[in-house]
């Protein structure tokens, strides 16, 4: 395991006061750039599991950490991808313990038009070792592309819920058969959660609670949906959810900032965004920050930022927060 460098102290020093109070940054990578796009998972022992981009597609690189993230192992080529090109997928813990790595081909159809579609991974060993991969079905098609960037909703153990960027779709693992789900509209490339109640939350702005056969549209609604790809949410076992926001300039704007709903989806705190990263510049890249609960009271996130004029240069990096900075102001 390699310990955070040095150089980390710097970098978080230069951070804006707002998140002084945060742990400082873990760097787990240095030299990245190109569609780096970041998951992030936690097993039920605790382990985090991180995959990543270092450059434009490959090589795509694995990293673990066994204590909460403030170490992580040396990032290494992640199997089944050494030979092929990939768009960074999403991570998912099942209710079984097992984690599924869902990512991202690239493949050129008859007409040789480049293109993508899902592959994934099952790791029963705590993200030591995988599967060999399945896939999911192409579209019919070929030059329409097939992307996952978020974790599938597990509704049962032949259940899991894909916001495709072509479809939204129920996966049966078993046997390879898919479905529409709910009223069969289509999602898009952005995130559904499953809230501590039962509900669903669409990035789209909707919420369901039957299953998606009907959705409601929440208003106000954090800006998920036009960057879907990117931003994320997450559900709090304590019954609250988090919407990620990248605002100002540039191409990644020039800050991480949370949004908090406290009662399960119907309404969400956008007027008092909670700061979570903020370099005091435009932040390098698109950033994707991606977040797991620790425990019951810190969080995590992996995000990057290619600046190379930051101390250590490009980065892909690890930070904890706790929830307790979400608690009513």
């Amino acid at each position: 395991m390699r310990s955070a460098l040095a150089t980390t102290l710097v970098f978080a020093m230069a951070c804006h006061a707002q998140d002084a109070d945060l742990p400082i940054s873990v760097r787990l990578e240095t030299g990245v750039s190109g569609h780096i796009h970041p998951a992030l998972c936690v097993t039920s022992k605790g382990t985090l599991v991180a995959v990543f981009c270092k450059s434009e597609y490959k090589p795509y690189l694995i990293t673990r950490s066994t204590d909460g993230g403030k170490n992580w192992s040396k990032s290494t080529l992640f199997p089944h991808t050494e030979k092929t090109q990939v768009y960074p997928g999403s991570l998912t813990t099942l209710a079984d313990g097992r984690l599924v790595h869902a990512w991202n081909v690239w493949f050129s159809p008859a007409e040789k038009v480049r293109s993508r579609h899902v592959a994934y991974s099952i790791s029963s060993d705590d993200g030591v070792t995988w599967s060999e991969p399945k896939n999911l079905n192409k579209n019919k098609d070929e030059k329409i592309e097939s992307v996952v960037r978020h974790p599938f909703v597990e509704l049962s153990r032949t259940a899991w819920l894909f916001p495709l960027m072509d479809r939204t779709i129920v996966y049966n693992p078993e046997t390879g058969e898919e479905r529409p789900f709910g009223d069969d509209r289509k999602h898009g490339l952005t995130p559904i959660v499953r809230t501590a109640k039962g509900t669903l939350i669409s990035g789209k702005g909707l919420r369901s609670t039957d299953d998606g056969k009907t959705w409601e549209t929440i208003k106000p609604f954090p800006d998920v949906s036009s960057q879907g790809w990117r931003q994320q949410m997450i559900a709090l076992k304590n019954g609250w959810l988090l919407a990620s926001q990248t605002p100002g300039p540039g191409v990644g704007g020039e800050k991480i900032t949370f949004i908090v709903s406290r009662d399960d989806g119907k309404t969400w705190d956008v007027d008092r965004p909670v700061e979570f990263y903020n370099p005091s510049r435009e932040i390098g890249g698109r950033a994707c920050p991606r977040t797991v609960e620790l425990d019951d009271k810190t969080l995590g996130t992996i995000f990057y930022d290619t600046d190379a004029k930051q101390p250590g240069g490009s980065g892909v990096f690890f930070r904890a927060m706790p929830t307790a900075r979400f608690d009513k102001r």
